[in-house]
């Protein structure tokens, strides 16, 4: 009598068992994979600690440059003064996480470990939310008792008590926590680091310059525009051409939650 065996092959089995382990990978795992590379990577401290150094730096010297007969609010805005170069790193932060993956060639061993792609760059999107949220908060904070040390006796020191003064430095920290996502955004519809950055760095710093070289033609532009009406959370006095502070903050929320959609959809849609 002939008995029949059944078999099966390791090799047919394996990507079998590989694959339903990646299909359960679940979205807490996957924000721990992205803390882990953010973590690891030198360059993230670095743009951090110079996001740090400039904004606060800068702080200290807005303050040593207040006159007594300056109002808080006009106090305020000379600490902060220094916020529009150090966002630059934290753009530089945010588009790195997106970018750096695609220039080693790793992002393709990252989908393979996480392939639900929505799944993964929410994860990403978090981490990058969340370390650029608590920077942030540092930073202004930082900043704030910074440069509230540097102002003379006579100069109107902005005290925390006032709950306009509290909303303008938490929400400087807010500020640049979604903008670390609006640059990853931008670093993942573009997938290169020079492209990126320069993007990133024109939307925040140069073109907002040139809107205000262009004067009064140039007004509609820099209330519309997403992050000159996201720094509007930083004023105690807000200008009647602009954006109300939460409004214009919501605004930029809102432009950045979109962005970083189309980016999801995006990267769903094409090849490594």
């Amino acid at each position: 009598m002939t008995m029949a065996t059944t078999t099966t092959s390791p090799a047919s089995a394996t990507p079998r068992s590989h694959g339903t382990a990646a299909q359960r990978t679940r979205f807490v795992d996957a924000a721990a994979f992205e803390w882990i590379k953010v973590r690891s990577i030198r360059s993230t401290w670095w743009t951090l600690f110079a996001a740090s150094f400039i904004t606060v730096g800068v702080g200290v010297l807005g303050g040593l440059h207040t006159n007594p007969a300056d109002s808080a609010a006009t106090v305020l805005r000379e600490i902060f003064v220094g916020l529009p170069l150090g966002q630059v790193a934290v753009c530089l932060f945010g588009v790195l996480a997106a970018t750096s993956e695609y220039g080693t060639g790793s992002i393709r061993s990252t989908f393979t470990a996480v392939p639900q792609r929505p799944r993964l760059l929410a994860a990403k999107a978090l981490v990058v939310f969340a370390v650029s949220l608590v920077t942030g908060l540092l930073i202004s904070f930082a900043t704030y008792s910074a440069g509230s040390m540097a102002l003379g006796a006579n100069v109107a020191h902005p005290a925390l008590s006032d709950g306009s003064v509290l909303r303008a430095v938490v929400g400087g920290g807010c500020y640049l926590g979604v903008l670390g996502v609006f640059a990853l955004a931008l670093g993942l519809v573009l997938r290169a680091s020079a492209g990126g950055i320069t993007a990133a760095v024109s939307a925040t710093f140069i073109l907002p310059i040139m809107f205000h070289m262009m004067g009064a033609s140039g007004q509609p532009l820099l209330k519309w525009w997403p992050t000159e009406a996201g720094q509007q959370i930083l004023l105690l006095v807000p200008s009647p051409e602009s954006l109300a502070p939460l409004p214009g903050f919501g605004y930029f929320a809102t432009l950045t939650l979109v962005a970083l959609i189309g980016a999801m959809v995006l990267v769903n849609r094409r090849d490594a």
